[in-house]
């Protein structure tokens, strides 16, 4: 799960200053929360996507209804959220994943929140998919046999060492002599 902001603070103020200033004044009233929330509705796309979830908290939008300041704020982002879910598409995508789930929460005057959950695996239905599991067995494979090469080399070698085991027997006049004898006897039996 990998959650991203995009953008920057000192933007986003200086563009909805910008829009706060134009004066964006309909001078339509609404009955009721219900009311504002059907026009908003009708009026941006990001709150009828079935891509991706937007929701408003309900005193937020009865606080818009009386607040201009709020109101402009809360539909400036709303038509910022198309944008900025593109552009984290595009993140997750370079990345070579895809977002399974995208949540935004507006739960009051500057405060929002939101949630997506990626899956970064290549979908198992690609040719790349294939083709990289099909390099992972042939080096699977490789790793097996030379393992099993590994081990009969070394339980060839513990058998020749086992063969290798000599009774010797030497006679001398004194521990002198029999150490002469002695390396003597095994320097000519490893050669």
């Amino acid at each position: 799960m990998a959650v991203t902001g995009i953008g920057t603070y000192a933007s986003y103020t200086n563009s909805y200053g910008n829009t706060q200033n134009a004066g964006n004044k309909t001078g339509r009233t609404y009955k009721n929360a219900h009311e504002y929330k059907n026009y908003l509705t009708q009026k941006y796309d990001c709150l009828r996507s079935r891509d991706y979830s937007v929701n408003i908290n309900s005193s937020l939008l009865s606080k818009a209804m009386g607040d201009e300041k709020t109101k402009q704020w809360l539909e400036y982002n709303l038509s910022l959220i198309p944008k900025t879910i593109e552009q984290s598409r595009a993140y997750v995508a370079a990345r070579g994943a895809k977002i399974l789930s995208y949540s935004i929460t507006i739960d009051g005057y500057d405060s929002m929140s939101s949630v997506m959950c990626t899956q970064d695996e290549v979908d198992p239905g690609t040719e790349k998919a294939r083709k990289e599991l099909e390099e992972r067995l042939v080096k699977r494979k490789a790793e097996k046999k030379e393992t099993e090469e590994r081990l009969e080399k070394q339980r060839a070698e513990k058998q020749e060492q086992e063969e290798q085991q000599y009774n010797l027997k030497i006679d001398g006049k004194d521990v002198a002599d029999l150490t002469v004898k002695m390396v003597e006897l095994v320097g000519t039996s490893f050669t």
